[in-house]
């Protein structure tokens, strides 16, 4: 088996399990080829022949994962993806075992799941319009404003720097945003519009109930204009009912459709999977790119057919 490991090595607390996974995985005959992105290796270097290899180990935080996937879509490489980030919600969407022992069983196997990815375009500084695949939310407004907050501190303090960077914003500003979508027109005033792919985040609370990252949908969510502490029903909601089913999301305006095309006004910052990127027009949109991804998994996850 030729295995491709694409690792960060500045991703978070658990970089180092990467090399207990490779030890677990490798077997006489084997070719293990182990790439480290960062300064002097972009994704797109790492992934530049990443059709001649049986196997794609995507190894780091979220931010991570979302860049080197986006290069990896329409390859349909069977891609295992290994938790090294901070909170690695999109790992914990896919609901592998997380042990190193447990991973490496799963990618030599090689049983994959075909999911979609979102994909975001806007335009730049210049009015070059950019696109990129996300894999979790993006959105403009009070989640990108928690984004920015949090990532001075997030490798240091973890999953906890977004809980104070939201205490720290405790009136995120209001925006009034015109949604066109699949040849519809909602209009709505709110503090934030998030755009999802997987909806799963910390404690398994589920943001978007029904939103499922194998569906050809994305879920948009308009946060209504609160003060932060305001959202306690909503936080509330999630504690009691992780799933949505029951309670749903308070104070959440939700749509769901193949494509939107999003105007924010005022501009707010936006932000993907994460990553922070600045869209002067306040214009942006996306779109879901079905099944456009081979994921591996294990008898464990959310996503084998046996466990639905």
């Amino acid at each position: 088996m030729r295995c491709l490991i694409i690792h960060n090595p500045a991703s978070g607390t658990r970089s180092d399990e990467i090399y207990a996974f490779a030890h677990a995985l490798a077997q006489a005959g084997d070719e293990i080829t182990m790439r480290f992105i960062g300064k002097g290796m972009e994704p797109e270097d790492a992934t530049r022949d990443v059709t001649a290899f049986d196997r794609v180990v995507v190894s780091g935080g979220d931010g991570t994962v979302s860049n080197v996937l986006n290069c990896l879509r329409d390859t349909h490489v069977p891609t295992l993806i290994f938790p090294s980030g901070t909170a690695c919600l999109f790992f914990n969407n896919i609901g592998n075992a997380p042990e190193a022992a447990a991973l490496a069983k799963a990618c030599r196997r090689g049983h994959t799941v075909p999911v979609d990815m979102g994909e975001l375009f806007w335009n730049d500084a210049e009015g070059n319009e950019q696109r990129h695949g996300f894999i979790i939310i993006a959105g403009s407004g009070f989640d990108a404003a928690i984004m920015e907050k949090a990532a001075p501190n997030k490798n240091e303090i973890g999953e906890i720097a977004y809980a104070l960077s939201a205490l720290a914003t405790p009136n995120p500003q209001v925006a009034h945003f015109t949604i066109e979508h699949d040849g519809k027109v909602d209009e709505f005033d709110g503090i934030g519009c998030m755009v999802g792919n997987t909806a799963v985040i910390q404690n398994d609370i589920n943001l978007f109930p029904d939103c499922r990252m194998n569906d050809g949908l994305i879920d948009i969510a308009v946060i209504e204009p609160v003060a932060t502490v305001q959202l306690l029903p909503t936080l509330l909601a999630g504690v009691f009912d992780p799933a949505g089913k029951g309670l749903g999301r308070p104070q959440f305006k939700m749509l769901q459709a193949k494509e939107a095309t999003i105007t924010c006004s005022p501009s707010l910052g936006m932000e993907y999977d994460g990553e922070l990127i600045p869209n002067p027009s306040g214009i942006f949109g996306a779109r879901a790119l079905p099944k456009c991804l081979d994921i591996i998994v294990d008898d464990f996850s959310k996503l084998n057919p046996d466990n639905l």
